[in-house]
């Protein structure tokens, strides 16, 4: 027998020479040591009631119109179907995803889209594990070719992208297309009184805001459903004029029925001389403004009815308690180029003090690769070409 082993009971592995065993752990110390905690699992269910969808929505640090109830009737309206649902863990939301799903005339088969959305932590996986699945399932039932995602996160946001390309999402170069929001948008914080504001804007545009007072345009909001028809006339012809689509007069009384008469909207008309010369629609979710629609009408004078419409949905927007109003997209590229057609037009938004945000690329979730392709050339070729086109059906 070797000198440096000793018998061992059979099961043990025998101590090499000088070793020193291990004093025994008493069996009620191995009961009392800590256990690594279980992931928390994630638990989706789709929400179906507008108060309780709304609230969770607001619940969230970074809301946004697209992703509220109202919003989503709207888009029932225009032809969307829309999902709604809330993720749990335990008893605490931790994320929602308004999702629409739109039928490709035609076609069996849809697209979904997350207009600004989804609602929770980027970086947090065990959520996104909870998500996918529902997402999954909700595109197979929908024949869907793709999910489109397009929050208002920041485009240098490193860690966004890194996890969407982690969950099978894919970065699109695009800086708009005809059916998601623009990346550029511009803002303006309202965190100041009106005579804070006021200051805030251009020197040019208060005095075109005090010019517009002083030929006695007026403003009021819009009383009956005949003003809203009104205001659509309005839209038309300035189409015709301008050479832009117009979206029908559905759409206007979904915005209408949803927000203004249930006072969390506004419909403002500018009027001269007795006759309608401009108006501007914009609706509120929580403590934020968004602009919807808004056009003048070509007139002999300069009577300066856009600054005023500006400004009195800023005051409207202000009394109604939100912090900052959206004024939407700047329609151009970012940064801002002179040659850009939207150019003029971002000026004059940036001339109320407004800020200029730049949100991360869009990512789409593919769920029928081959399709995908052929969607994709439709919405880059196709569907820009239509959208001009139905500027010459306004109606």
């Amino acid at each position: 027998m070797n000198k440096d082993t000793v018998h061992l009971p059979v099961g043990t592995v025998p101590l090499p020479v000088g070793a020193v065993p291990l004093p025994a752990i008493p069996e009620a110390a191995i009961a009392r040591r800590p256990e690594t905690a279980a992931a928390p699992v994630v638990r989706v269910v789709e929400v179906t009631e507008r108060v309780e969808w709304n609230r969770l929505v607001l619940s969230r640090p970074h809301y946004e119109l697209e992703q509220g109830w109202d919003w989503g009737e709207v888009q029932r309206i225009a032809g969307w179907t829309p999902y709604r649902y809330a993720g749990f863990a335990g008893d605490k939301c931790v994320g929602v995803v308004s999702v629409v799903s739109g039928r490709i005339p035609g076609l069996p088969y849809s697209v979904l889209d997350a207009c600004r959305g989804p609602l929770f932590d980027w970086e947090d996986d065990t959520v996104w594990r909870g998500f996918i699945p529902t997402m999954r399932e909700l595109g197979r039932r929908e024949r869907a070719i793709l999910l489109r995602m397009s929050p208002t996160v920041a485009h240098d946001h490193a860690d966004f992208r890194t996890t969407l390309a982690r969950h099978g999402f894919q970065p699109l170069a695009d800086e708009w297309t005809t059916w998601s929001p623009a990346r550029a948008v511009v803002t303006l914080r309202l965190d100041a009184d009106e005579a804070g504001l006021r200051a805030r804007c251009r020197k040019s545009v208060r005095n075109e805001i005090a010019a517009a007072q002083r030929r006695r345009v007026t403003v009021r909001p819009a009383r009956e459903r005949a003003d809203m028809v009104a205001f659509h006339r309005l839209l038309v012809t300035a189409g015709r004029q301008k050479g832009f689509p117009v979206r029908p007069l559905s759409r206007l009384e979904a915005l209408w029925n949803g927000y203004v008469l249930r006072g969390d909207g506004v419909l403002l008309l500018a009027e001269y001389r007795g006759a309608l010369v401009g108006g501007l629609l914009g609706v509120r979710m929580g403590e934020r403004a968004y602009l919807q629609m808004m056009t003048v009408l070509r007139t002999d004078d300069r009577i300066y009815q856009g600054p005023l419409l500006y400004w009195e949905f800023i005051r409207w927007a202000k009394a109604a308690g939100c912090v900052y109003v959206d004024w939407g997209g700047s329609g151009t590229h970012f940064p801002p180029r002179h040659t850009d057609e939207g150019y003029g037009l971002y000026q004059f938004k940036a001339g109320f003090g407004s800020e200029l945000h730049y949100c991360a690329p869009y990512h789409d979730f593919v769920f029928r690769p081959r399709l995908y392709r052929l969607a994709r050339a439709v919405e880059t070729w196709v569907l820009p070409r239509a959208w001009r086109l139905r500027s010459l059906l306004n109606h």
